[in-house]
């Protein structure tokens, strides 16, 4: 057997509806839950577990992308299209799949609606960020707290202290 017969991607699997849409779908709650740790933790601006948060969402989109390429291939080869017509048309002959798929569904608006609210959070918190750091630059521009050779100076203005 060729290596590549070994590597066969998922999507040429053997496709069995109810364990692969019920896989897909708990993928999709595990996504869920990233995207409500990701909210919890900009709400709570721990920022600290946003690095981590976001890998672990990547490879959970990852995961789902995989998932749903396997269920278009298995679409594909019955003849339906890679719609929600083409699914329920192909879940027609497995009904033990469609109450996975209709969670799924429901999980899929709750992600995207996490994601938009995280993306509002996002920016809100870069918007309170800027204008902390206009503040600072601003309090700091006029003082000249450090001279051209990089030197602390107390004092950018006016007289010294001691001299007449």
């Amino acid at each position: 057997m060729a290596d590549s017969d070994v590597k066969a991607p998922l999507a040429e699997m053997a496709f069995d509806p109810a364990a692969c849409i019920t896989r897909e779908r708990d993928a999709a709650r595990d996504f869920v839950d990233v995207l409500k740790r990701e909210q919890h933790a900009l709400q709570q601006a721990d920022v600290s577990l946003l690095p981590l948060l976001e890998k672990e969402k990547a490879q959970q989109a990852q995961q789902l992308a995989q998932l749903a390429d396997a269920r278009n291939y298995w679409l594909a080869k019955l003849g339906h299209t890679q719609d929600r017509l083409g699914i329920e048309r192909g879940l027609e002959t497995c009904p033990a799949a469609a109450d996975a798929w209709r969670e799924l569904l429901q999980l899929a608006e709750t992600a995207s609606q996490l994601n938009k609210i995280n993306g509002i959070l996002v920016n809100q918190r870069l918007r309170y960020n800027q204008q902390a750091l206009s503040v600072l630059q601003a309090a700091t521009h006029g003082t000249g707290l450090y001279g051209a050779d990089g030197q602390p100076r107390l004092f950018s203005a006016g007289r010294q202290l001691g001299e007449g």
